[in-house]
């Protein structure tokens, strides 16, 4: 009998609006992947919706994934962390899955602000700490927001010139992640992400929806994520993540969808398989 590829997907759980664990568990089950949660908050609304209820699992976290201490993962999938105690504790378990399974492949999607700010929950310990956090990473996937706070770079927008874009990559590899994907950079109508590992890189382009939803980072990942544990090379799995992305976000913005509730990619998983 085949054994599925097997994820541990580090993330948040929102209950309304499309981000986080109920992005990625959905994402990778229709692959073929068994996704194995590991919440680290509980919210009833993502936080960019007004009068949700909270609750921090920092404290519970290490009885979590210490009880896991027995299965072996071929991936860790760590999006948003929202406190020092996480990240430390995450830290980890990477270093402990390593240990037993040298071939797992760690995916942090470094969450920590868009547009050129940070997020409203993030501190300056907090940015301290990821860019520690990143050098246990195999494959870091920051936007340009993120990219220019984990290496100090000033932010002047999302349009990124290619000499620019590779300073930024050279910098962020620097801290000690194998590959960088640095997501969401702006040329015009089209959108690019950058693929860069061991001093080489690649872009891809894909249509600009000048839209912007809840959760797009999150889906992106996901995909990424899934295509990579069923064994795709990393720069086909980022082409296969940009494009999926955009045909969700073009379906998202002609059903009329409020942006704040994310992307609707539902009615698009079943054709997800065709993008690999």
């Amino acid at each position: 009998m085949s054994r599925l590829p097997c994820v541990a997907c580090i993330n948040d759980l929102s209950g309304y609006g499309r981000c986080s664990l109920t992005t990625a568990l959905p994402v990778l089950s229709v692959l073929g992947v068994q996704a194995c949660p590991v919440p680290t908050a509980v919210l009833s609304k993502h936080t960019g919706l007004a009068g949700y209820a909270f609750t921090d699992l920092t404290d519970f976290l290490p009885a979590y994934l210490q009880s896991w201490h027995d299965l072996q993962f071929d991936m860790i999938y760590s999006g948003f962390l929202g406190a020092e105690g996480q990240m430390n504790t995450v830290r980890d378990f990477f270093i402990t899955q390593k240990k037993q399974n040298p071939h797992c492949t760690v995916l942090l999607d470094t969450v920590m602000g868009d547009n050129g700010k940070l997020y409203d929950t993030y501190t300056p310990a907090l940015c301290r700490a990821m860019r520690t956090l990143v050098s246990y990473a195999d494959i870091i996937t920051p936007n340009v927001t993120e990219a220019c706070l984990l290496t100090d770079t000033p932010y002047h927008g999302e349009t990124l010139h290619t000499t620019e874009a590779v300073t930024l990559a050279e910098q962020l590899a620097a801290l000690g992640s194998k590959a960088v994907v640095i997501t969401g950079i702006v040329r015009e109508d089209i959108i690019c992400n950058m693929t860069y590992i061991g001093g080489e890189y690649t872009f891809d382009a894909v249509h600009r929806t000048k839209c912007l939803f809840s959760g797009t980072g999150d889906l992106f990942a996901s995909v990424l994520c899934a295509a990579l544990a069923r064994g795709c090379a990393l720069p086909d799995a980022v082409n296969t993540a940009g494009k999926f992305l955009s045909a969700v976000t073009q379906y998202t913005k002609q059903q009329g969808a409020p942006a704040e509730e994310g992307l609707r990619f539902e009615p698009l998983l079943r054709t997800l398989e065709d993008y690999l």
